[in-house]
């Protein structure tokens, strides 16, 4: 059969620079949120919804320290705002939540639709934006890490700052040739961890023997990944390449032990609250009230939220209501 092509920009580096074909999978989680992202293009488009400013606001020229530091305002997400943030889970809702009060569209999934048996590759891709000035759509591959998940939709909301559409797989320390990943990587780098504030948290010089508690401390105060928190000291030069090298294998081998010794995962979780994440808040609602009104079918609005079961639908959609 012939080979199959996304239908947006593809910027996966692929392992050691070999990047395959897109799965089916991933072909058409692109396909269902591009149908997701034209409804709502129509639907807001109905309303007579303003145009969003943010997307294609920034330029190649943009610094990528200038753009981190409106993203971070417009998202409420300045160090000092974060306290408020207990865990992880907590940081990645409130950057979703945050996009949307934008205007933006989001999904978290880690499979097609709602099907349980056919799961999303972190391995293959992280993320994908859909950029548009009335409905831009980020995509986060929930199988990756909770920390990788931060990261990505960052990325994502760079891209969308760009004007880019564009499939993402990471690393983040991967030396890409895309001009745009380059810039993407420094803009959610940068408003995780301001280089600023890194500076004046480094009271001491780093070692061998200091790097991980210190990586540690550091992440915990931006709440973010310790591997984001490396990228950072090696851009304000706090580390050296070699020694940049040597710290982001240690420390990923010590990630890979951390996580061989959790426990297992319960897996499952509330349907109803995974589906939240799964179509995005703002598109769920907006689904559910033009369902009310009569303008969307209910068969429209079940094949958009990938539902099969109507009292299913129903129970989402009241769910929806009252969040």
């Amino acid at each position: 059969p012939p080979a199959a092509s996304l239908p947006i920009p593809d910027f996966r580096a692929g392992y050691q620079g070999e990047v395959s074909a897109p799965s089916r999978a991933l072909l058409e989680v692109v396909y269902l949120c591009q149908n997701r992202q034209s409804w709502y293009r129509d639907y807001a488009d109905r309303l007579g919804l303003e145009r969003l400013e943010f997307v294609g606001s920034a330029t190649r020229a943009t610094a990528p320290v200038d753009a981190a530091r409106e993203i971070r305002a417009l998202l409420h997400f300045d160090v000092a705002n974060r306290s408020a943030l207990r865990t992880r889970s907590d940081v990645r809702r409130h950057l979703l939540e945050g996009f949307e009060e934008l205007g933006g569209l989001t999904v978290t999934t880690s499979m097609v639709g709602n099907n349980t048996q056919r799961l999303l590759d972190a391995d293959e891709f992280r993320g994908f934006a859909l950029s548009d000035d009335l409905a831009p759509l980020i995509c986060v591959n929930a199988a990756d890490t909770i920390n990788g998940q931060i990261f990505t939709i960052v990325h994502e909301i760079a891209h969308v700052w760009r004007g880019a559409s564009g499939v993402s797989d990471g690393p983040i320390v991967h030396d890409t040739e895309s001009e745009l990943e380059r810039w993407c990587n420094a803009v959610a780098s940068e408003t995780l961890v301001p280089a600023r504030d890194l500076r004046q948290q480094l009271h001491r010089k780093l070692t061998e023997d200091t790097l991980t508690g210190t990586l540690d401390e550091l992440a915990n105060r931006y709440h973010c990944g310790t591997l984001v928190v490396l990228l950072q000291l090696k851009r304000i030069r706090a580390l050296a390449l070699s020694d940049f090298d040597a710290a982001y294998t240690s420390e990923r081998a010590r990630l890979n032990r951390l996580a061989a010794q959790a426990p297992p995962s319960s897996g499952g979780g509330n349907f109803y609250a995974n589906q939240r994440y799964r179509v995005g808040g703002r598109l769920s609602r907006a689904i559910i009230a033009d369902t009310a009104e009569g303008t969307t079918s209910i068969a429209e609005a079940m094949r958009l939220t990938s539902i099969k079961s109507l009292s299913t639908f129903d129970k989402f959609a009241k769910q929806m209501v009252g969040a």
